[in-house]
């Protein structure tokens, strides 16, 4: 007979190692006080991951960071290895709730090393492309990394589990040798009642060899007088 895994496991299973790759478009983010064309992009995770997903890989391209405003600079960064050109990547991550469903939407804009963004004009599309190419190569990383945290958080349930069902055998040959221990103590009791059954009949016999010697030593002396 084939047994099946329940529905809810298939679907975590399904879920977990499904990549989910998101694809970048173009919108208009207030900068400092103006509007200024970005990338976006959206992933069906929390905030939290997106953000340290990003900023592990922006470090690992050796920009300097810096914050300004409600976003995340890396200055002087190179994009490429191979790249001659180095940029300011200036991102931030929004947090998203649909039906009580958490996402993320990240804005991107790449400027001139130094640029203020904020005295662009509003059709400045300075490597709004690049911006765009950026965003999807940075997507299966994104979703590698989200994979990742919940392989360890799955990882922690499992040793927490581990854990718990070794403390439920050391729970149960303590309570197997209490058992033992009761189970001996009762057998013993019981052979201690059959010891001292049979020390009461002996003790009643020898009562009633007494009490017969008493009644017939009386009838004797009745007999007499």
């Amino acid at each position: 007979m084939k047994v099946s895994l329940p529905l809810m496991v298939l679907v975590t299973v399904i879920s977990l190692s499904t990549p989910v790759f998101s694809q970048s478009g173009e919108t208009t983010v207030d900068y400092q006080k103006g509007d200024r064309i970005a990338a976006t992009i959206e992933f069906p995770y929390s905030a939290s991951i997106v953000e340290d997903a990003f900023k592990m890989y922006m470090e690992k391209k050796g920009g300097k960071k810096d914050h300004i405003k409600s976003f995340d600079v890396y200055r002087n960064t190179r994009l490429d290895e191979n790249d001659p050109e180095i940029v300011d990547v200036h991102f931030k991550v929004e947090r998203k709730i649909f039906k009580e469903r958490e996402s993320s939407v990240v804005l991107l804009l790449l400027g001139r090393p130094g640029e203020n963004i904020g005295a662009r004009t509003i059709d400045d599309r300075f490597k709004v492309s690049d911006s765009k190419e950026l965003l999807n190569r940075m997507a299966p990383y994104i979703d590698a990394y989200n994979l990742d945290v919940q392989i360890k958080k799955q990882e922690e349930v499992v040793k927490k589990s581990e854990k718990r069902l070794l403390n439920l055998k050391d729970d149960q040959y303590d309570l197997e040798k209490r058992l033992k221990s009761v189970q001996d103590k009762i057998s013993q009791n019981k052979n201690d009642q059959l010891l001292q059954t049979e020390d009461l009949n002996r003790q009643k016999d020898t009562l009633n060899a007494i009490l017969n010697k008493k009644e017939v030593s009386q009838g004797n002396k009745l007999s007499k007088q």
